[in-house]
């Protein structure tokens, strides 16, 4: 069996392997097209292409600062060559990949944990899709200024600034390639899109989202509003946006929107009336874990020093001893210590994002060894709120 990047006559067998794993729609089709051959691993038998995945170029915010990051997606195997271990060949492939590229972590949203686990990849964020009634956002407290309008054709770097703004103070969110924002203009072109903005004139939100038919709409019945980003830099850009879909009440009975396990809707209604329809959790991994450290931000006040001992079988680099340094917001990972606090790499992602304390891993049996004041300094590095995203891929 031949593992190897794809070539540009190749794409058209890659969705068709893609459309069928993932009963992918027709109409996905062109923007799979779009995919970078060079991007995307496969498994060949015979000239048959039986398992592929690839990695998009893309950033993630930790600590403010972008991290280079692989999006891991389109993880597909022919069904006739599933549980062979092709898919850990093509990933670790991939995998190799992004840390010849200089993507430091790589993201993803598993169909499976048990297989992404074994090769590094750890649970590491989440978003929640929640329910709410449109009656409920037209009590909001209206904003003292600015303005809500469609957005104009020629507005599309103003939302992406927009989104820049925002994205940077928010542990998990993607930092967009122009690639990813040409995607999501296609679909977006589809949707009604909104934009707040201030007596000045400067977008300060956006919305985008759609209407779903609902159980009873055949019959005259209301509908659901379905919306598919959110993004808002200040309260009265917030409030407006969603009064604005408090508008829909006499139509609609449900607004679904993706939000963070914190909601900062909460804080601008006057009840907690929210309800949560499903939590999605992603994976990440440290394809190179100095490079990582480095690239993340950490807050400015925190000053520690502490002794790792790192195990990955996959990737060398991240395997040994090595002390981590915390200071004036930047961070190191070097070789050298006496290996104090030992723990695999996907667990350490974990830690790196966000996501799990020191005292979870070590019930979790994840996580070993240091003292308390160690632990601690490790729980100060990269304490925050949980990380969460506004894409999928």
């Amino acid at each position: 069996m031949e593992i190897r990047s794809l070539r540009e006559d190749e794409l058209e067998q890659a969705w068709e392997l893609d459309r069928y794993s993932f009963n992918a729609p027709a109409q996905h089709r062109d923007r799979f097209l779009r995919w970078d051959p060079s991007r995307l691993v496969g498994a060949f038998d015979g000239g048959r292409l039986v398992a592929m995945t690839g990695a998009h170029e893309l950033g993630q915010f930790f600590g403010g600062r972008s991290v280079p990051m692989g999006g891991l997606a389109s993880v597909a195997v022919s069904p006739d060559r599933r549980g062979q271990g092709v898919a850990g060949r093509v990933i670790v492939a991939v995998l190799k990949a992004m840390l010849e590229r200089g993507q430091v972590i790589s993201t993803l949203f598993p169909a499976t944990t048990s297989l992404y686990r074994s090769l590094g990849w750890e649970v590491a964020g989440t978003y929640l899709w929640r329910r709410i009634a449109p009656r409920v956002l037209r009590s909001i407290a209206a904003p003292e200024g600015g303005r809500v309008r469609p957005c104009g054709p020629d507005e599309w770097e103003s939302l992406r600034a927009c989104y820049a703004r925002l994205a940077q103070s928010v542990n998990g969110f993607v930092d967009r390639s122009e690639h990813w924002w040409a995607l999501l203009r296609d679909v977006w072109s589809e949707r009604r899109v909104y934009v707040a903005e201030s007596d000045g004139g400067e977008i300060e939100g956006y919305l985008v989202y759609h209407q779903v038919p609902g159980e009873h709409s055949a019959f005259g019945g209301p509908f659901v509003l379905g919306v598919e980003d959110a993004v808002a830099t200040g309260r009265d850009a917030a409030a407006a946006l969603w009064r604005l879909l408090g508008s829909w009440s006499s139509q609609a009975d449900r607004v679904i929107y993706r939000g963070s396990a914190e909601d900062p809707l909460l804080l601008l209604l006057p009840e907690q009336s929210l309800e949560v329809v499903a939590e999605v959790r992603w994976m990440t991994r440290m394809v190179d874990a100095a490079g990582a450290v480095e690239a993340r931000g950490f807050a400015p006040g925190v000053d520690v020093q502490v002794d790792l001992a790192l195990r990955d079988p996959i990737l060398p680099t991240n395997d040994g001893r090595f002390v981590l340094t915390v200071s004036k917001g930047r961070g190191r990972l070097e070789s050298g210590g006496s290996g104090t606090v030992a723990l695999d790499v996907g667990p350490f992602s974990a830690l790196y994002t966000g996501w799990a304390s020191t005292s979870v891993l070590e019930r979790a049996g994840r996580l070993s060894g240091g003292t308390p004041e160690e632990r601690g300094a490790l729980d100060a590095a990269f304490a925050g709120p949980v990380p969460w995203m506004l894409d999928q891929f």
